[in-house]
């Protein structure tokens, strides 16, 4: 039976095999000045599969996005911020084109220079999630991030500014994971996920001109255990060659518990997917506090 559930966030991208971002713009040719520094900015947003942060999880198997009024993009020149857009989607239950708008300021603009459109924040974040898609510290509220560029076609008096079209790419993926203990799914009370590969993205920043990463461990914590026993993580991964994810896994009563899981090139080097890993495979450490319960009346899938 088919179901559309949730609106979910998740703008996914995974960047260039184990290197540092670099979305620094390239320089203008400067073909017109306007001497105001506040500008009104408008900007069609329109692409295929995936566009925003929005989105329709179907039959739990496939993600379809569309923009939602209650976004709002940033707009940045050189890394530094100008302003903020609001969003104005196009009729319809799902729409996949949006016309967005707003003021920025800066001390000069010309017809030619290149802005960063970034949602739903100026600086991205991957620490600290719940492993929720939507509600309170979820990734459709923190987690979901997307990048375009753009360029300004024209700037018409008092200030009206027009640009090229804004195609996003996402940052990342979405990951569901659903941990189990022989045929059992286990409900942890927290758990971290590393990469072998070292590219595992836990922030981004702008530094002396580029966008540079912070790699490292993530640590999830749910808030409650899951309905479904599933936990959804936004994960940005830089290599794009074959790698393996490790989990520990706090369970019941603080027993640990060890699992990886490889995952192949095809994956990490597919930008914007939604990647389904229900079955990773658990076993107890031999170490630390015994005797953690484990639930047995789940469906197996």
């Amino acid at each position: 039976m088919k179901y559309r559930s949730l609106i979910i966030p998740a703008l996914l991208l995974l960047a260039v095999a184990c290197q540092r971002m670099n979305l620094e713009e390239p320089k203008a040719d400067v073909s017109q000045e306007a001497a105001d520094t506040v500008f009104f900015l408008t900007v069609h947003a329109s692409r295929v599969e995936p566009d925003t942060k929005a989105l329709d999880l179907d039959d739990g198997v496939a993600l379809h996005s569309y923009w939602k009024s209650s976004e709002t993009v940033k707009v940045f020149r050189s890394g530094i911020f100008l302003g903020a857009l609001g969003v104005s989607p196009e009729a319809g239950e799902t729409p996949r084109k949006a016309d967005l708008a707003g003021n920025i300021t800066t001390g000069s603009l010309s017809v030619g220079n290149a802005l960063s459109l970034l949602l739903p924040r100026d600086v991205w974040d991957y620490t600290g999630q719940s492993g929720a898609l939507t509600g309170s510290n979820s990734i459709e509220e923190k987690y979901a991030y997307a990048l375009a560029t753009v360029n300004v076609q024209s700037i018409g008096g008092g200030g009206s500014v027009t640009t090229t079209n804004a195609y996003f790419a996402n940052q990342q993926s979405i990951y569901r994971f659903g941990f189990k203990v022989g045929e059992n799914y286990i409900d942890p009370k927290s758990f971290t996920v590393s990469a072998t590969g070292g590219r595992l993205v836990r922030n981004v920043s702008y530094v002396a001109g580029a966008w540079i990463p912070t790699y490292g461990t993530l640590s999830v914590t749910p808030s409650a255990a899951s309905a479904d026993h599933f936990y959804y993580v936004s994960l940005r991964n830089d290599c794009t060659v074959a790698d393996t994810y490790s989990f520990v896994l706090t369970g019941s009563e603080y027993a640990l518990y060890l699992a990886t899981k490889a995952i192949p090139a095809t994956v990490l080097g597919a930008p914007g997917k939604f990647i389904s890993v229900k079955n990773v495979s658990a076993v107890k450490a031999d170490f630390g506090p015994g005797g953690g319960t484990i639930s047995s009346s789940e469906n197996v899938l």
